[in-house]
C-alpha cells in the first residue's frame, strides 16, 4: 500500500497546527465523558462495513475503528446512516466521527477535516508470483489487463504514451483482467485497489506490485475537533507502523504477497 508523503504531511501538521491554536475541543471533552466514540458509517460497502446475519455492523473499518477506540481508551458505537446524511450526522454533532470508506472532499473542506489515510483504493499493479515487474515503468514490451472504461484503462492509456510499447488488453471487469494474468494472456493487471487486494487474497498465484494512482481512504472528524483529530491521527501512524492495518488487510482481503 503506497501513500503520498507530502499528502501526509500536510494532513499530519494541519492536525497538529489545529490542535496548537484551538485548545478548545467539545467533541474530544464528549468522547471522554461519555467514554463512546460515536461513530458514522454506511454500513452497506463490504468488506469494510456491512451489517452481518446477527444484525451488527462488521467490516475493516469497523475493525479499524476498534482499535482506533482502544488506543484511545474509548468504546467506539457505529452508527448507521446512509451515504447522503453522513456529513450532516457529523456536521450537527449527531457522531463525533465518520468512517465509511471516504476520500476527502475539497468542498467540505472548511466544515471538517481528514485525518492520514490508511487505505489506498486507487489502481494497482497485480503479477504473477516471481514476475519481476513492480512498476508501470516495468511494462515496457509487455501486455497489461485492465477493465475496460475503469480509471486503470485511462491510466494505462496514459502510459502507452509514455512507454515506447506496451500493449493494453481491456475485460468486461476487474476479476476477468486478473484471470487473464493467471492464464498467462497479459503480464499483469491494472485494477482498483480493493480488487487487487480481494484477487490477491483469494488466488495464490497473484500478488501485488505497486500503486500507479491513489485514491485515499480517510477518517472525518469536524473542523472544530483539532484534539480529537490529532488522536486519531497518533492511533493510526502506530497502527501502520505496527502492522495493525496490514494485518486487518489479511483478515478482510485475504493474504497478500
Amino acid at each position: 500500500m503506497r501513500f503520498v508523503p507530502h499528502f501526509l504531511t500536510i494532513l499530519t501538521l494541519g492536525g497538529l497546527l489545529n490542535a496548537c491554536f484551538s485548545p478548545q475541543d467539545s467533541t474530544w471533552q464528549r468522547v471522554l465523558e461519555r467514554g463512546v466514540l460515536r461513530v458514522g458509517t454506511d454500513a452497506s460497502y463490504p468488506p469494510f462495513e456491512y451489517v452481518d446475519a446477527e444484525g451488527q455492523i462488521v467490516g475493516f473499518d469497523a475493525d479499524l475503528l476498534k482499535a482506533v477506540g482502544q488506543r484511545l481508551g474509548v468504546q467506539v458505537e457505529l452508527v448507521n446512516i446512509s451515504y447522503d446524511g453522513l456529513y450532516d450526522s457529523l456536521i450537527t454533532a449527531q457522531v463525533d466521527l465518520l468512517a465509511s470508506a471516504l476520500i476527502p472532499m475539497p468542498q467540505m473542506e472548511e466544515k471538517v477535516s481528514y485525518s492520514v489515510p490508511y487505505f489506498n483504493a486507487g489502481q494497482h499493479l497485480v503479477v504473477r508470483v516471481g514476475s519481476s515487474v513492480r512498476t508501470m515503468r516495468d511494462m515496457e514490451g509487455r501486455r497489461l489487463a485492465v477493465e475496460y472504461g475503469s480509471d486503470g484503462d485511462a491510466e494505462a492509456r496514459r502510459w502507452q504514451r509514455r512507454l515506447a510499447a506496451l500493449t493494453v488488453i481491456r475485460y468486461a471487469d476487474p476479476d476477468a483482467a486478473l484471470q487473464a494474468v493467471i492464464e498467462g494472456e497479459a503480464d499483469a493487471a491494472l485494477v482498483d485497489g480493493i480488487s487487487a487486494r480481494l484477487g490477491v487474497g483469494q488466488h495464490p498465484e497473484l500478488a501485488a506490485a505497486s500503486a500507479a494512482s491513489d485514491v485515499l481512504f480517510v477518517l472525518v472528524v469536524s473542523e472544530d475537533s483539532p484534539i480529537l483529530l490529532s488522536k486519531v491521527n497518533e492511533a493510526l501512524h502506530e497502527m501502520l507502523r505496527d502492522g495493525t492495518v496490514e494485518a486487518l488487510i489479511e483478515k478482510w482481503f485475504g493474504p497478500q504477497r
